[in-house]
């Protein structure tokens, strides 16, 4: 097999050769006796200046000693030849002249497992002869960022725009600082000094500029702008749910929502909740909550908390209600200021009035009722109003 390595001057395609050496690249550098043991295949080169002979066991040829016979008649059987500065061997011939024998028995490497690897800057430089017999294509390109390594199955000549050819293989490339060591590269290298393209700059700019827009955007909106656009938006569709359901439910006609009832709907989901009927899922909706307005300490209870509506609140403890009436209701940040200065102000105020969150001691029996206002036990007077009840 015939495998063609090109670039311009610099691209590193020596150290990709010496590379392919060291690590045995396709395996082909090592090969197996007939006892399965395997052994370095024989390797030559020509133009390789200051090769490590003795870390690759080379041998070296001149461009005259490859081109005086075939190379059956000079390299033993299995070897590998690396030819560099290819064009001097495989020279471009002119019209009309033969093909010389030396390049015409080339046909018949794989008859003595003979390998050769050729290395120049284009391959436009070669023979056409040896050009259509290269059986792997490799070749290096230096960018404006980085080098790219572009391999095809053959030999290509239309080397303009590599990656637009077809069958096209390519990867990022970069010369390998091990393989330098192994041979002499250039009496005095040079730095290619890269000028990055104004586009290039460009989209990095606009790149940035757009992370920045848009950290500024999530900061924004993570101080709470964005968020209470939110919370209005859910407030204003939960304040507008019970009318759309009522209007829903008016635009069918009765028909229509009778043909839809069911016996279970008419079951409470709690047995002493009637409210908890699915009949009433989608109109009810709690109003408020329970919270301490008052205590009361005397009577048969002992010490008894009630709600804003009058109802006992069973959750608090006599001990927690006692304390209450000696020390007085603990600040309350539910309610409304404003509404309680208004009640404040329109209230007569002797009257005891739950939502002040009163707290009175009282002797005697505790109230049996506090569900509405002007209860009075029979023979009983009265000395409270909004179902709380003094005893003398």
């Amino acid at each position: 097999m015939i495998y063609l390595f090109t670039g311009n001057m610099g691209t590193g395609k020596t150290s990709r050769v010496v590379s392919m050496i060291l690590n045995n690249e396709d395996g082909l550098f090592k090969m197996k006796l007939e006892d399965g043991t395997e052994v370095d295949r024989p390797l030559y080169f020509c133009h390789i200046d200051g090769l490590d002979k003795r870390k690759f066991n080379a041998h070296e040829l001149t461009e005259e000693e490859i081109m005086s016979a075939p190379l059956r008649d000079i390299i033993p059987q299995g070897a590998v030849l690396i030819v560099d500065e290819a064009h001097y061997t495989y020279p471009v011939r002119a019209a009309g002249r033969p093909v010389p024998p030396y390049i015409q028995e080339l046909t018949e490497l794989r008859h003595y497992g003979h390998t050769v690897i050729l290395m120049t800057q284009h391959p436009s430089q070669l023979d056409v002869f040896v050009r259509n017999l290269v059986s792997k294509h490799t070749h290096l390109e230096r960018k404006a960022v980085g080098m790219k390594q572009y391999t095809w199955y053959k030999c290509v000549t239309s080397l303009d725009n590599p990656a637009a050819v077809t069958g096209v293989e390519s990867s990022s490339w970069k010369p390998p600082k091990e393989a330098f060591k192994y041979y002499k590269s250039s009496s005095q290298h040079q730095k290619f000094k890269k000028n990055i393209p104004l586009a290039v700059w460009a989209l990095v700019a606009i790149f940035a500029f757009m992370a920045w827009k848009g950290y500024n955007v999530y900061q924004i909106y993570k101080q709470g702008s964005g968020q209470s656009e939110v919370v209005q938006s859910v407030s204003d569709s939960s304040a507008s749910e019970p009318q759309a359901i009522n209007e829903t439910d008016q635009s069918k006609s009765p028909q229509d929502i009778n043909s839809n009832l069911k016996p279970e709907d008419f079951v409470p989901t709690l047995a002493e909740k009637p409210e908890s009927k699915p009949i009433y899922d989608n109109v009810r909706q709690v109003k408020t909550f329970e919270y301490i307005a008052g205590c009361v300490e005397g009577g048969n209870s002992g010490c008894t908390c009630y709600s804003a509506q009058g109802t006992p609140l069973k959750e608090v403890t006599k001990a927690m209600c006692k304390d209450y009436v000696k020390n007085g209701l603990p600040f309350n940040p539910y309610k409304d200021e404003q509404h309680t200065v208004q009640q404040t102000q329109t209230a007569p105020q002797t009257a005891y009035t739950p939502e002040n969150g009163q707290v009175l001691t009282m002797g005697g029996k505790s109230p049996q009722n506090l569900m509405y206002d002007g209860y009075v036990e029979a023979g009983e007077k009265t000395g409270f109003q909004n179902g709380a009840k003094v005893g003398s």
